[in-house]
């Protein structure tokens, strides 16, 4: 996984709807819907899952195993943090 990549989260509308959708134009995937988490390298989206659905879309030309196995994990730190702390 690159050194230069951050984590963020957003809600699945707007422009991040459509970064979402160019993720996934590459293959048939289920797109996320709701609150996501990005991975980003240079400040560039490479990467979503769904918080709640836990589908993921990504470029599988800029994906590495280690990148969608930190996003997994970080999806789980969420759900975690969610669920004993509320809001």
């Amino acid at each position: 996984m690159p050194q230069n990549t951050t984590f963020r989260g957003s809600i699945a509308d707007g422009a991040d709807a459509e970064t979402i959708r160019t993720l996934a134009a590459s293959r048939a995937e289920t797109l996320p819907e709701g609150p996501v988490l990005f991975a980003e390298v240079d400040g560039h989206p490479v990467a979503a899952i769904g918080i709640a659905d836990g589908h993921t879309v990504g470029d599988p030309d800029q994906t590495t195993l280690a990148l969608r196995t930190r996003l997994r994990f970080e999806r789980q730190y969420v759900r975690l943090v969610h669920t004993v702390w509320g809001a």
